[in-house]
């Protein structure tokens, strides 16, 4: 994912580390030698009871948080802030996007996309973004032949203008196979469209995908797009000799990514294969940025071995033992939840934690804010730095306890 669906009682099997994909994002995920079996569900229905261990904080040493339900809504994928008062706009991976009131906890349904979208194994509508100025909601799903459309709709008074058919397109990508398909969509500092996606599926990137600049799969684009359709590569984009949309290469499954409002850095969660899912951090001016797949999984050698300039990730962690699906989130920079100033917030959808580490030392042992938040589908990030936790069944905002 997104997240990850768990489809079926053996999505982490009994077949050790000889099962090629048990973690893909937010939806199932198949070995090498079995076609996937589609299902109208791309969110995890996991089994797994999650810890219940008490948030830390109560000898002051760090932060602690609680869950505050606002709204509920089934499979919420992706939030977008508008500029100025009023309400956020939700995508649902099952096609929909809402404008939902967070003081009120209501929610109106503003586009129905669902006639346009794929939602088996990790597809669906994936992410949303609002440009700066507010004039655009953009919009990443997977098309009903499988492949990835990027389309934008005006805004008007802070709601898409038009109906499903009448956005314009910006990118469209073929999909391989039916799972890694990214799907975020980020404004960054510099007022470009940052856009991530998976490298085309199956297991162990069999396109060589990642690694290979003249493909936009298993990639960090930034783009400017153009509102009457399109878009354009910026010429201080890095040059790796292929295509100029590219920022980075060497994704798996980026979900979810976002910009460190105070410093500029990109912090990146990318779903691991088989043994680590990891976060890595990198700034925005870095000289060829390179995540490793599919030479390197985590901070483990999957195909090849770490080169000289990969990224090194800063989290890493034990798939399945601590998790199956990295959700990335956000350095909170809010002051609702003084304690938690300048930590990275990031969950597991499998795990059912929200976990933090310090943006100073990211490298530290990440501290758990919560065992038993449930299975995280996305974090988002309000205007004025606050978050929200999205799951399976409705958006809580991020409180102190």
């Amino acid at each position: 994912m997104v997240g990850a669906v768990l489809v079926g009682t053996n999505l982490l099997g009994d077949d050790g580390d000889d099962a090629d994909d048990r973690s893909s994002g937010p939806a199932p995920t198949f070995d090498d030698e079995a076609e996937p079996t589609p299902t109208d569900d791309p969110a995890p229905d996991s089994d797994r009871s999650p810890d219940s261990d008490p948030a830390p904080g109560a000898d002051g040493g760090s932060p602690s948080i609680a869950l505050e339900r606002i709204v509920d809504i089934e499979r919420p994928s992706a939030v977008a802030d508008p500029p100025g008062p009023g309400p956020v706009l939700v995508s649902t991976l099952a096609g929909e996007v809402h404008a939902v009131d967070l003081d009120a906890g209501t929610s109106d349904l503003v586009l129905d996309l669902t006639d346009l979208v794929s939602t088996g194994f990790e597809q669906g509508l994936l992410g949303i973004a609002v440009d700066p100025a507010g004039e655009r909601l953009y919009v990443d799903y997977t098309d009903t032949a499988g492949d990835t459309d990027i389309r934008s709709w005006p805004l008007v008074d802070g709601a898409p203008e038009g109906g499903p058919n009448d956005g314009v397109l910006h990118l469209e990508l073929g999909q391989p196979f039916p799972n890694h398909n990214g799907g975020n969509l980020v404004f960054g500092p510099d007022g470009l469209l940052w856009i991530g996606t998976g490298d085309g599926g199956s297991a162990g990137d069999p396109e060589e995908n990642a690694q290979d600049p003249s493909t936009l799969l298993g990639k960090m684009l930034r783009v400017a797009p153009d509102p009457e359709g399109g878009v354009s590569a910026p010429a201080s984009n890095p040059d790796f000799g292929g295509r100029p949309e590219i920022w980075a290469i060497g994704l798996r499954n980026p979900w979810r990514y976002s910009f460190d409002r105070e410093t500029g850095d990109l912090w990146v969660a990318d779903v691991g294969q088989n043994a680590v899912e990891e976060v890595s951090t990198v700034a925005v001016d870095a000289d060829l940025p390179n995540f490793g797949w599919d030479d390197v999984e985590g901070d483990q050698d999957f195909e090849g071995t770490s080169q000289p300039g990969f990224i090194d990730p800063v989290v890493t962690y034990a798939n399945p033992d601590d998790g199956c699906s990295i959700t990335g989130g956000y350095v909170y920079r809010g002051t609702a939840v003084e304690a938690l100033r300048g930590w990275y917030v990031f969950g597991d959808f499998c795990g059912g934690w929200i976990r933090a580490v310090p943006a100073g030392d990211p490298t530290s042992d990440p501290v758990e804010l919560l065992g038993d938040a449930g299975g995280a589908l996305s974090f988002a990030e309000l205007e004025d730095g606050e978050l929200l936790f999205l799951t399976l069944d409705g958006i809580d905002r991020i409180v102190g306890a």
